[in-house]
């Protein structure tokens, strides 16, 4: 029971504190930008060569506030994006209008999920391995250069790494297309 109140409730508590505040964070960040998404989206479409007359853009604007729940204040909007994610109504896409949101949910997160889980399967077997066998041949030359070398990559970020790496095996070593 110690274990339950003690750690498990304090660290969900803060679990919930930390989504609900990113996604507030999300949210206010694109409205004080001082752009107007919907303004550059009918600019777009007029540099496409489309005509647009002044009812036509009226009309189009309050579709798409409807639309993307950009209707009232902004604690109306507030409420509205809350009540919206607990309905799983994400609305259309912005880039691929008028496909639904959850659809392209539908069609990418496996694919993400899938190379996730493998991505962090892969890492989680080869550091394993590596570090056994450096591990256990701790006194020879090579497994101190390993180590010197994972202390000089560990404070490199991710993305970072990531993008060396795939300069390194596609354009250096030209291993992949």
């Amino acid at each position: 029971m110690r274990f339950v109140t003690g750690y498990l409730i304090p660290r969900l508590l803060q679990y919930v504190w930390v989504i609900i505040l990113g996604i507030t964070i999300v949210f206010f960040i694109p409205r004080l930008a001082g752009q107007d998404p919907i303004l550059e989206k009918i600019a777009q479409i007029q540099s496409q060569g489309s005509y647009l007359g002044s009812a036509a853009v009226k009309s189009l604007i309050e579709t798409y506030k409807e639309l993307y729940g950009l209707k009232g204040t902004l604690f109306n909007q507030y409420v509205s994006m809350w009540k919206r994610l607990f309905t799983f109504d994400f609305g259309p896409s912005f880039f691929q209008y008028p496909t639904p949101v959850s659809e392209l949910l539908g069609i990418y997160l496996p694919w993400t999920i899938g190379l996730l889980l493998t991505s962090t399967l892969l890492a989680w077997i080869l550091g394993n391995v590596i570090g056994g066998i450096a591990g256990y041949f701790s006194h020879k030359h090579w497994s101190k250069s390993l180590d010197i070398m994972v202390m000089l990559i560990r404070p490199i970020p991710y993305y970072i790494f990531g993008v060396l790496i795939l300069i390194l095996f596609a354009y250096v070593w030209k291993l992949f297309p």
